[in-house]
């Protein structure tokens, strides 16, 4: 539906490139899968406003990761098919006899019907908010939509209807919560540190309500499965494997640490056996797992690589020296960079780097830092010109509030903001094609998004006191000082403070 006059339209208006010696190495790149110079950002941005005319031509409010892409929690039984929508709970009923339920849930086949009826249905909100604000505005449910992953697939998902039993191309999966690291902004259902720090120190006071309560947790089924417990969620995963991975596009492990599960291993043995040249085998690492795992990795990539499309791995950042180990408690900062520079000197070029961003107010005094960082691993590590194995993804934090990019003064969010946006757009792909260019269209729009963001969200009183009160008792509780580390944030710490 569509696909025809996008494909006419493509032909007819994009500057196309010659394709004929393009090799595995830049294939699938938003900009190389519709053929598009990365150095044009203006046909990128056109092709993407044609692709939402297409999309649209099923319904205003359609999203194709609803049915394509799944992230699955099986420590925990939960799923959902963003990272924006707040993830369900699988039920038992969902995988009695269909282990594909652990992605095609009740919940989602509601959802996929309002989105083919025109509705903005409720938990994608994220999206409506962008959309409804600026018509113009490009939602994640565009990009999502336009992916080599989505767009071909548009007619498959047309037909399954509400998709009880089709089949996603990009999956990623959390087979355990055990984890190194305990973020400032995650949970204990997501890190068994931090679900160690609450059974020693209690749940974190709020006025609201407390965070990191494990009794609610438990209560609302959130609490992660041990992991030597038997758990029917990943029985169901290996029981749909074999189904499964023929038609994936993408499978990306997370966790927790993933290089600290059996599961993990399990999965890399069986991708050195069974190849799937297609496939793009990804994995969620803090990069500073203990007992040599990053090595080992390593030496997995290395047996793996002729088997798959890429290895990418996702690692996370969005600061950088000790405003990164004061926000990611348990990482070791110049072993991690040294761990992504051994990641990208001992694989092949078919290995790539993506840092993922949870951008807060504690990134704000160094965000520029990552950003040079960033372009320095650019300037080293390319396939072909601007076609670069280190990649990234620019979000904002939203939960919980008392962390967001919001809370700073006004001046900080002018300052900031002009500071950021400086530095990305003078370094931004132009069809000049200089080879000190680092950022790609897409990055330069996420920063956009993000200081606007940053300069117009309001919060009442009661986060900035609950801001205040988290960073308390966390400071207490690992030994920390946030005024020391971050002085030119110490105003945030001042009781009669509302921004």
């Amino acid at each position: 539906m569509g696909l025809p006059l996008l494909d006419i339209w493509l032909m007819d208006k994009i500057e196309v490139l010659d394709i004929t010696e393009k090799t595995r190495d830049d294939k699938d790149s938003p900009h190389a899968q519709h053929n598009l110079d990365v150095h044009d950002p203006e046909a990128y941005f056109n092709f993407l406003k044609q692709a939402r005319n297409t999309i649209n031509e099923v319904s205003p409010s359609f999203c194709a990761a609803k049915w394509m892409q799944s992230t699955i929690l099986l420590y925990s039984g939960e799923t959902h098919s963003c990272h924006h929508p707040s993830r369900h709970h699988i039920k038992l009923s969902d995988i009695k006899d269909n282990p594909s339920g652990i992605h095609n849930t009740a919940h989602k086949m509601k959802a996929r019907r309002e989105m083919l009826n025109g509705i903005q249905t409720e938990e994608c909100d994220y999206c409506w908010r962008i959309e409804n604000q600026n018509p113009e505005h490009i939602s994640d449910r565009i990009y999502k939509s336009s992916y080599s992953w989505s767009l071909p697939y548009i007619k498959d998902i047309i037909k399954s209807g509400h998709g009880q039993f089709i089949t996603p191309t990009y999956m990623e999966v959390a087979f355990d919560s055990t984890c190194n690291f305990k973020c400032i902004y995650c949970s204990p259902e997501s890190s068994s540190r931090w679900q160690e720090e609450v059974r020693k120190h209690g749940d974190i006071k709020q006025t609201e309500y407390n965070l990191h309560n494990l009794d609610w947790l438990k209560s609302v089924g959130k609490l992660p499965i041990h992991h030597k417990e038997y758990n029917p969620y990943i029985e169901a995963f290996w029981k749909w494997w074999p189904d499964l991975y023929p038609n994936l596009q993408t499978f990306r492990i997370t966790g927790g640490e993933p290089l600290l599960s059996k599961h993990t291993w399990r999965l890399f043995d069986y991708v050195e056996n069974n190849p799937n040249k297609d496939m793009i085998l990804a994995i969620n690492s803090n990069l500073n797992a203990p007992d040599n795992k990053v090595d080992q990795m390593i030496e997995s990539i290395n047996r793996m690589s002729d088997n798959l499309k890429y290895f990418d791995v996702y690692t996370s950042l969005e600061n950088i020296g000790e405003h990164a180990e004061y926000s990611r408690e348990g990482m070791n900062y110049e072993e991690f960079i040294e761990n992504c520079y051994k990641v990208l000197d001992n694989t092949p070029p078919s290995t790539r780097l993506h840092f993922m961003t949870t951008i807060n107010l504690t990134s704000a005094p160094s965000f520029k830092g990552f950003l040079e960082q960033i372009k320095e691993f650019r300037g080293k590590y390319q396939t072909k010109k601007h076609e670069f194995r280190v990649r990234t993804h620019l979000s904002y934090l939203r939960f919980p509030r008392t962390l967001m990019l919001s809370l700073l003064n006004e001046d900080d969010k002018q300052k900031y903001g002009e500071e950021w946006l400086e530095y990305i757009n003078k370094w931004k792909l132009t069809k000049e094609k200089d080879p000190s260019e680092a950022f790609y269209f897409e990055e330069v729009d996420q920063v956009e998004r993000l200081v606007e963001f940053m300069r117009n969200d309001k919060q009442p009183k009661i986060v900035y006191d609950d801001m205040r009160s988290y960073i308390r008792q966390l400071d207490e509780r690992r030994g920390r000082d946030f005024c020391r580390t971050f002085p030119m944030l110490s105003y945030l710490m001042d009781e009669d403070y509302y921004g």
